[in-house]
């Protein structure tokens, strides 16, 4: 009989294991869906349920919860789950701590993503090239270009080899911190390494030179990726028309356009915008009126830097009707222009006696002054 009840304790033991485990896959399986719709409070209500139950969770559930967290950019409640994991006596693993991290990066928060690199080493795991790449990720909007370009450094003397991820997030780091010359380097230690750099990290440099006024790198390195078969996505492209604007380079700002079109990406107002602005600066003033018919052709609405481009160029062109008129529009579709743009219709008013303009134009002089005053004055 002690067998026997000892048999069935048994069973009995292994279908209630056997249920829980069912249960805990279950609600893995919910919490991963709901992250992947980025359903944050929906994942949350499963682990809700699941404890209501009197079910506990486990490491693989508490994981699949905080990357969820991540998807849906809610990096707070990710580390608080990750603190209630070490209270509850659940042993985080490496796959638990690179999603905190990876919920770090998506919210651009640097500064908890380090200090969970620092709690891992303080634990037995060894960060892997996950755990650097998310870190290099969060870094991509601080700044901190400097600390990036060590984070690599650090992946190397812990046996890892930084991969093309790595290296396209810290070339992030660089165009955002407008260091061209830095971010040539990296592509050069890139090579040197062996390994070819792909769209994102090109898209970064481009943008870097564009931003650094250094128009001929910029096209060095688009030529770098034609001759390496690497396509240009919209971001490159953009940059790219950018450049040229910079460099006073009409011609080729527009020939960038037209293969925006042949390569049937869809051009945005970045795109249509800097176009003009090369046109401007070009004195086609004509060009500029097409190219903000072709805008409004491709669904998109005029922007304040749609319009105070379009304006001086019809300024520059003394097309002051025209001009005129888009500062109407303008004003119409509740965009307020810039002091420049307001500064300079106004000097065409006064070239051309025009003193009912001028009577309307000053009031928004005196506004943009006052404005200008009020920040530049004691926070």
């Amino acid at each position: 009989m002690v067998v026997v009840a000892k048999t069935f304790s048994m069973k009995v033991g292994l279908r209630f294991f056997s249920d829980v485990s069912a249960e805990l896959r279950k609600c893995t399986a919910l919490i991963s869906g709901y992250g992947k719709q980025r359903d944050v409070w929906r994942a949350i209500d499963v682990l809700t349920s699941l404890r209501e139950k009197g079910l506990q969770p486990n490491v693989v559930v508490c994981s699949a919860l905080i990357h969820a967290c991540g998807t849906g950019r809610q990096w707070r409640r990710a580390l608080s789950l990750l603190a209630d994991m070490q209270e509850e006596y659940l042993h985080p693993n490496l796959i638990t701590y690179n999603s905190s991290i990876s919920a770090c990066e998506k919210s651009q928060q640097w500064v908890p993503a380090l200090q969970v690199l620092h709690t891992i080493r303080q634990r037995t795991f060894r960060p892997d090239l996950t755990t650097y790449n998310a870190v290099l990720s969060a870094f991509t909007t601080s700044h901190r270009w400097a600390q990036s370009h060590a984070m690599l450094d650090e992946a190397r003397l812990e046996g890892l080899a930084p991969d093309v991820i790595s290296y396209s997030a810290c070339a992030t780091s660089f165009e955002k911190a407008h260091q061209w010359a830095q971010g040539l380097g990296l592509l050069a230690e890139m090579r040197r390494h062996g390994i070819q750099a792909n769209v994102i990290t090109y898209g970064a440099l481009v943008s870097a030179c564009e931003k650094g006024f250094r128009w001929p790198h910029a096209l060095q390195l688009v030529d770098d990726m034609q001759h390496h078969s690497i396509k240009k996505d919209l971001v490159t492209c953009n940059a790219l028309i950018s450049a040229c604007e910079k460099g006073h380079e009409p011609e080729l700002a527009l020939k960038v356009l037209s293969e925006v079109s042949e390569r049937r990406l869809q051009p945005d107002n970045i795109t249509f915008n800097a176009a003009m602005s090369a046109c401007e600066k070009g004195m086609r003033w004509e060009r500029v009126l097409s190219l903000l018919s072709d805008l409004r052709a491709h669904g998109l609405k005029p922007n304040l830097i749609t319009c105070c481009v379009v304006i001086l160029a019809c300024s520059d062109a003394s097309q002051i009707e025209l001009a005129w008129q888009l500062f109407l529009e303008m004003e119409e579709s509740g965009l307020a222009p810039d002091a420049p743009t307001v500064s300079r219709l106004l000097m065409e008013c006064e070239q051309r006696l025009l003193l009912d303009r001028e009577l309307a134009l000053l009031p928004r002089i005196v506004a943009l002054a006052g404005r200008r005053g009020g920040d530049d004055g004691p926070g």
